[in-house]
């Protein structure tokens, strides 16, 4: 019964007068900042993304208005955040204690993980992100933050410091790839910790989210291209995961849509160590 009454629905939805009618109101949301966490369109490029993206809001996270989003996650873990914990907790009890945290907002992982995990006292944990965001995050570690160990920049070439990589969630909106970000650093982190990142079985492309008070050009990676890219820089992949939790409607796309994120550590070989 079920499954019929989906089949119909689906037929109705696909007749040309209501599928224009739901196009059209798709495309209102949307240019309105109402259809939140929702991608439209498909493209080979950043700039053909952003060139596509409505005029009407401002585009990426680097304004107060974005800068101000997420405090309601501060202290929230959610199901994806188990196994970085897991793989994080492994990093430091093999002795790392530098964090670089890109794209962490204002540290929203740090505040809640250390709601779960005793972090050393000697962790430095730095978070890595477009201005505006950092110095939104530096305003409520001054408050929050009484162990000094969270701190803020806006300069990716710091994660040549890095024990750990850690990234969550942030690799979709970069121009660049991880691999590309890695390989540019002087000495690259023991560790790389990603999660939260969309991954598609066929093919690499962009498409234009929403979150409200901007838009976005968003990345969804090509799955083996994103892992053969790290192994070539001397990285062994420790594990991989799905989020199930989290998913990405590219609008009225069901090819390029995706129903899971993925997630996955990795470690530099100890010949790559040794040679650094």
């Amino acid at each position: 019964m079920g499954q019929h009454l989906s089949k119909a629905r689906s037929f109705i939805g696909d007749l040309p007068g209501i599928r224009h009618w739901r196009h059209e109101r798709f495309r209102n949301r949307f240019e309105n900042g109402q259809a939140v966490g929702t991608c439209r369109g498909v493209f080979d490029s950043y700039e053909a993304a952003a060139a596509a993206a409505p005029a009407s809001r401002p585009l990426g996270y680097d304004h107060d208005d974005a800068a101000g989003m997420y405090h309601d996650r501060i202290g929230q873990i959610y199901p994806s955040d188990y196994p970085m914990m897991f793989w994080l907790q492994r990093a430091l009890d093999l002795g790392a204690r530098r964090v670089f945290d890109l794209g962490g907002h204002i540290g929203l992982s740090y505040y809640s993980y250390a709601t779960r995990m005793a972090l050393p006292e000697d962790l430095s944990w730095q978070v890595c992100d477009v201005p505006a965001v950092v110095d939104s995050g530096r305003r409520e570690a001054a408050a929050r933050d009484s162990s000094g160990r969270l701190r803020f920049t806006a300069d990716f070439a710091e994660a040549a410091q890095a024990d750990v990589l850690f990234t969550a969630g942030c690799l979709q909106y970069l121009q660049e790839t991880l691999a590309q970000r890695v390989a540019s650093l002087p000495r690259q982190p023991e560790w790389l910790l990603v999660n939260l990142l969309p991954l598609h079985p066929a093919r690499g492309y962009w498409t234009v989210q929403s979150i409200g008070t901007a838009y976005c050009p968003y990345r969804i990676q090509h799955d083996d291209g994103f892992f053969q890219d790290i192994l070539r820089l001397g990285y062994r992949r420790l594990d991989r995961w799905e989020n199930l939790e989290k998913s990405c409607w590219v609008a009225f796309d069901d090819l390029h849509s995706l129903d899971r994120y993925h997630g996955t550590a990795f470690r530099l070989d100890p010949a790559s160590i040794d040679g650094r």
